[in-house]
């Protein structure tokens, strides 16, 4: 896709005139989901996990005014170190272009990005949804749109816990974005391995995931197919503390008036902090693990 405003690091172009194996990654877990220098070196141990697997991996962010797909380590610091890098959705993509600011994509806009030069497969941590009390604030990530037109698979550990997940469940199945637990029957709950949201499909090896997958390519059907990937037992942790957290970082919030996009880095840090360090672990293990099986499946259909 010829564009001026997007450049395409030379090896990720050459694979995708050959049809390689390339996973996208999002941006704004480096420089709003994770602290400093955890986001710096996840971002680069998800890069070093997808290329073991035998894959290219494809970070995304907007810097200087051009999408950039493929971050150099330069490039990487630049969003894990700076406090004024803007949070890039559909809906601000073309004023930070155009203002020239750099900016961290979410999964929503990665994703499109993704999909418009020809990347068919994507890794993340946990996809945003429908937040708490959205029924009052109308607070519904603009991910879940996207995921409803685009047709990229998205490796993820469910929704970020922080939300309302059984409402994100139901939006889900609404908008017909079409859903694959991988070894589990439950929509995982990012921190923990599972919900109360049973899903109709387990492909229990990479293979299904693949067959369902181009299938649904094969019938040009609209929608991502979300694959599923809890986070390993080892770094799963308890749902009943998880929750307890969340509520109490949520009265903080409400106290100090935090709305919008800096909601959901506020509740990740107050909640890291109640954990003692545990839910950054657990975020940290499944972000690589997510970025290893989308390369996994990536490198299987190629």
């Amino acid at each position: 896709m010829k564009n001026k405003l997007i450049e395409i690091r030379e090896d990720i172009k050459s694979a995708l005139k050959r049809k390689k194996p390339i996973v996208a990654l999002e941006s704004t877990l480096i420089s709003h989901g994770l602290p400093f220098p955890e986001n710096l070196k996840v971002a680069k141990k998800s890069i070093q996990q997808i290329e073991k697997e035998g894959a290219l991996a494809a970070t995304i962010a907007v810097l200087n005014g051009k999408i950039k797909i493929g971050l150099n380590d330069k490039e990487l610091e630049i969003l894990a170190l700076n406090n004024n890098i803007e949070k890039v959705s559909k809906y601000n993509l073309p004023l930070i272009l155009s203002t020239k600011k750099n900016g961290a994509t979410t999964v929503g806009s990665s994703i499109m990005i993704a999909e418009k030069v020809g990347i068919n497969y994507f890794a993340t941590g946990g996809i945003g949804g429908v937040h708490r009390n959205a029924e009052k604030t109308f607070d519904i990530s603009s991910d879940l749109l996207e995921l409803s037109k685009c047709t990229i698979l998205v490796v993820c550990s469910g929704p970020k816990a922080i939300l309302d997940l059984n409402k994100t469940f139901e939006m889900i199945e609404t908008l017909g974005i079409n859903c694959i637990g991988y070894k589990t029957n439950y929509m995982p709950g990012f921190w923990y391995q599972k919900t109360n949201n049973k899903l109709n499909y387990n492909a229990n090896n990479i293979s299904k995931i693949c067959k369902y997958y181009n299938i649904k390519k094969m019938f040009k059907q609209k929608g991502s197919l979300l694959v599923f990937n809890p986070v390993p037992i080892k770094n799963s942790l308890d749902k009943s503390n998880i929750n307890k957290w969340i509520n109490k970082s949520l009265k903080i919030s409400n106290k100090k008036n935090i709305t919008g996009k800096d909601i959901t880095p506020f509740l990740i840090s107050s909640i890291n902090k109640y954990s003692k360090g545990k839910s950054l672990e657990s975020n940290i293990a499944l972000i690589i693990n997510n970025a290893k099986l989308a390369a996994k499946i990536a490198v299987l259909n190629n």
